[in-house]
């Protein structure tokens, strides 16, 4: 509950000063740069600053708490599971978003589903037009660097920690991966975002170290953003290289390289 309160305080503060530096004009999406700006102090205040404090208030060595620490054995394994996952993720990723979209039905409540989601990519949409080196320099604080370290210090360095002491980490990876779905705020894409969820949690627990999950997460949001980039400010919605034997490929990679991380660490 404590964590709770300092996590609607600092939004409060950060999001509250944000909107005094940018005015309505982030509000209503007219100025992309004051979009991006209230997107950071968001992130910051919502996802950054709360696990920081409680790692210092609860801690007396807050960085090994949020998991800040050397992985549990350095080798050969390490490197080549974490590359094999990062490159097949991206492959998998898009399956789960084919076959989400393939599992809904044409219904009511989907629709509705549909409007929320639409609103998340006019602001993506927003952040991605007309970029320069500049912006794209600015993007890759925004929406790499910031969720990269700010969702990972919430979800994997405290979330998954706390419900860990609180039950098995089985269950712990999971409730925590469902809480960074619905976070997203992106009802329509819930089943490849959950997957990544599960994926860092796993990845989090085998390799002892949060440097894991944060590095993959920033590696699969610089490639979406890198391929906006070059894509005139769209973002692929789905894989260049669709089809079923590069999805197998795919796949067959990120299997390799989870089970060369379980490999660190006893499940």
């Amino acid at each position: 509950m404590a964590f709770l309160m300092v996590v609607l305080i600092s939004t409060t503060v950060f999001t509250g000063v944000g909107l005094l530096i940018t005015g309505t004009e982030a509000l209503n999406g007219t100025d992309a740069n004051a979009l991006r700006l209230l997107q950071f102090f968001n992130s910051i205040g919502l996802f950054l600053i709360p696990p920081i404090f409680l790692a210092f208030w609860v801690s007396t060595k807050p960085w090994s708490f949020l998991g800040l620490q050397s992985p549990v054995l350095k080798s050969q394994r390490l490197f080549i599971g974490l590359a094999l996952v990062a490159i097949g993720s991206f492959f998998v990723i898009d399956l789960l978003s084919r076959l989400n979209s393939f599992l809904l039905p044409d219904a009511p409540w989907v629709h509705a589903l549909e409007a929320q989601e639409a609103k998340v990519e006019f602001t993506l949409q927003r952040l991605l037009a007309d970029m320069t080196i500049t912006t794209l320099l600015l993007n890759g604080l925004v929406m790499v660097a910031a969720p990269a370290f700010g969702e990972e210090f919430f979800f994997r360095g405290v979330l998954q920690r706390l419900f860990t002491e609180r039950g098995s980490h089985h269950g712990a990876i999971l409730l925590t991966a469902l809480c960074f779905g619905l976070v997203h705020m992106q009802p329509l894409s819930l089943l490849p975002i959950l997957f990544m969820g599960i994926i860092f949690g796993y990845i989090k627990h085998w390799t002892g170290t949060l440097w894991a999950p944060i590095a993959l997460h920033f590696i699969n949001n610089g490639f979406a953003l890198g391929t906006a980039y070059l894509n005139e400010g769209q973002l692929l919605t789905e894989s260049a290289l669709n089809g079923t034997l590069w999805t197998a490929l795919g796949s067959l990679a990120l299997a390799s390289g989870l089970w060369l991380l379980s490999t660190l660490r006893p499940a």
